[in-house]
Order: structure tokens, then sequence, then C-alpha cells
């Protein structure tokens, strides 16, 4: 029977258990290095390293001003309510095709691949509607509208997804822009003065998407609604009675609600790296 000493069989284990601790040390690092060095080189080729989230390779964040051009198609509709003209409801929709133009300014801020920020702009709008309400006899002008918006602006919110160089954007917000209508008119005898200018203040909504070609440099295409709300006018005009010769002056109250389409392309400059 063989005996080992206790004392000596203890000394034996201690080395040979600090000897495989140390081949699984050893083991272990080289494996982790192992994995490391297979990581670091598939993020240098550009491929996906599993449970690492990669973060976006472009950078949407900072301050940008750019300019814009497109098309608008405003829609004035008139709202007759005492039947001045017509027998009430309704009087017109009407749509009046035009350039617009201006800038924009804005911020955004970029959270991995969503990007939310703020922009604001302003806007020539040309153009101005000629409506004749009716057909008349010869020698006689029916009441013919003149409808515009001069110019508009707004202030808006924007929220989207960047996919690198490539973002596609909601966008709503505040409008504000300068209506103007006039009634030209021979026939009832309106006001030849009428003038309803204002400045009116609605809302805004619409998409986009806008592409960078340049860490700097961007363009953009975007879809806009706006509604400016409603204004109330007060007409006068003299209603030639039967027999002829007791005319009575006559006023009407009219709801005019101003709306526009939008359709334009920009250029954006991002200041800042």
């Amino acid at each position: 029977m063989l005996f080992i000493d206790p004392e000596r069989a203890r000394i034996i284990c201690a080395v040979l258990g600090k000897g495989i601790m140390k081949k699984l040390l050893f083991g272990s690092v080289a494996v982790v290095a192992l994995i490391a060095a297979n990581a670091a080189s598939a993020a240098d080729m550009g491929l996906p390293v599993k449970g690492r989230a990669l973060e976006p390779a472009w950078n949407w964040s900072g301050f940008y001003a750019g300019l814009n051009a497109g098309y608008a198609r405003s829609t004035p509709a008139w709202n007759d309510l005492d039947g001045f003209f017509t027998a009430g409801g309704t009087l017109f929709n009407e749509s009046n095709n035009g350039f617009i133009g201006g800038g924009q300014v804005g911020y955004n801020l970029q959270f991995r691949h969503a990007v939310v920020g703020i922009e604001a702009d302003f806007q020539y709008v040309s153009g101005t509607q000629n409506t004749t309400l009716f057909a008349l006899p010869p020698g006689n002008v029916g009441p013919t509208f003149h409808d515009s918006i001069q110019w508009l602006g707004t202030v808006r919110g924007r929220a989207g997804l960047a996919l690198d160089n490539v973002l596609t954007y909601l966008t709503a917000g505040l409008a504000y822009g300068k209506a103007r209508h006039t009634i030209a008119d021979s026939f009832f005898n309106v006001d030849p003065n009428f003038d309803l200018s204002s400045t009116k203040v609605g809302f805004v909504a619409g998409a986009g998407a806008e592409y960078a070609f340049d860490p700097r440099w961007s363009v953009k295409v975007e879809a806009l609604y706006v509604d400016l709300g409603k204004n109330s006018a007060t007409i006068t005009g003299i209603a030639q009675s039967t027999p002829p010769g007791n005319p009575t002056i006559v006023t009407g109250r009219f709801d005019i609600q101003d709306t526009m389409w939008i359709l334009r392309a920009g250029v954006n400059y991002k200041f800042g790296g």
C-alpha cells in the first residue's frame, strides 16, 4: 500500500493547482484578446459587431440656414352669410397658383437615429386670383374678387428619422401671413374702397426629406398645408328697388378663409462641425 504524507500531498496539490489556474488565466486572456482583435477588424471593415450598437455615421445636430423656392396654391373661400350676392352659404372657392420663395433658419438635435428640431422661415408669395362671380349684360361689371396672400411665415417643430445622410421628417407649427381681398363692381355698387388686408395667424403641417451630400451642405424637398383661418368683413352696397328710383343701402357679412398648399425645394448650410 502506497502511503503519501498529508503535508507533502497538500504541497503537490497546491503547486499543480497554481499551474492549472495560470493556464486557465492565460487561456482566458488569450480568448478575450482574440475576440477584441476580431471585433476591431470587423469595425475597420465596416461590418456590424454583435453586441455593440453602432453610432450613426452622419451628424445632423447643429444650427443651419438656407434658401428655398417652389410652388404655392392658395385657396380662399368666401362665405356669404347674409345673401348679399347669393341666397347664402358658400359664395365660391377658388385657387391661385403662384411662386413662393424665401429663407429658413433652424436647429437640430440628434439622438442616435432620431432627429428633433425647430425651424422658422419667411416667404414671398406671388400671384393674385381674379374671380368674376357671374356674367351680366353688356355695360355692367359684376363683382370681381381679387384675392392674394402676399407673404407667409412659419415657426415649426420637426421630428424625423436619420439614416446616415438621409433625413425624413414630419413638421407642424404656427403660420402667419398677409392676406388681401378686394372687390371691383359696378352693378351692386359695392364700396369701391373695400380692401380687406390683414395679417392672419393659423397653423401649418407637412412632411419632407433632406439629403446631405457634404458634412455642411444638404438639399431638401417638402410639402406643406397652411390654414390661416377665417376673418370677417362687412360689405356695403346699393340695392335698386322696383320700380327704380328708390335705392336702399344694404350691407352683407362675409367670412373669408385662406388656405394654401406648398411644394418646395431648398438648400441648407450647417454651421459647426
